[in-house]
């Protein structure tokens, strides 16, 4: 059990650091440097991506859940 506790850390961090990233593309992308159509384009990409991070980290609160529930 410890080491899905581990994972389940390991995934926090990572939804955090993508997370930064995400904030970080979503700055650069308005920064004023890109034309109005690859920002459309590459804003969904990116949220696209954010969505399926959360997801993971979604996934990974049940796991816990379940892991703490059975304990």
């Amino acid at each position: 059990m410890h080491d899905v506790h581990r994972d389940l850390d390991e995934i926090d961090t990572l939804e955090s650091t993508a997370d930064a990233t995400y904030r970080r593309i979503m700055a650069e992308l308005f920064s004023g440097r890109y034309e109005a159509l690859d920002i459309l384009k590459w804003k969904d990409v990116v949220e696209a991506v954010e969505r399926a991070i959360n997801a993971v980290e979604d996934a990974s609160d049940v796991i816990q859940a379940i892991a703490v529930k059975h304990a």
